[in-house]
């Protein structure tokens, strides 16, 4: 059986990204840390799947933009 170990990532966001992941986190009911690992792990695989940053951002999904989508964004 191997030994999982993990590792630091460190990652500079603006602040409303921070607290909108804070916010998307506590709906969740998950730790910040654990939230974005899992949004890493599935980008990662959407990544993957599509070959390249260019396929990945000229795909379906490219048209929605946070700023005017996301359902935490302060009122």
């Amino acid at each position: 059986m191997s030994q999982q170990t993990k590792d630091f990532v460190s990652i500079r966001i603006d602040v409303e990204l921070k607290r909108e992941l804070l916010q998307a986190s506590d709906v969740e009911r998950r730790s910040l840390s654990n939230f974005c690992r899992l949004l890493l792990e599935y980008g990662w695989g959407e990544y993957l799947k599509a070959g390249s940053m260019r396929n990945l951002l000229d795909g379906k999904n490219s048209e929605t933009r946070r700023s005017e989508e996301w359902p935490f964004k302060q009122q």
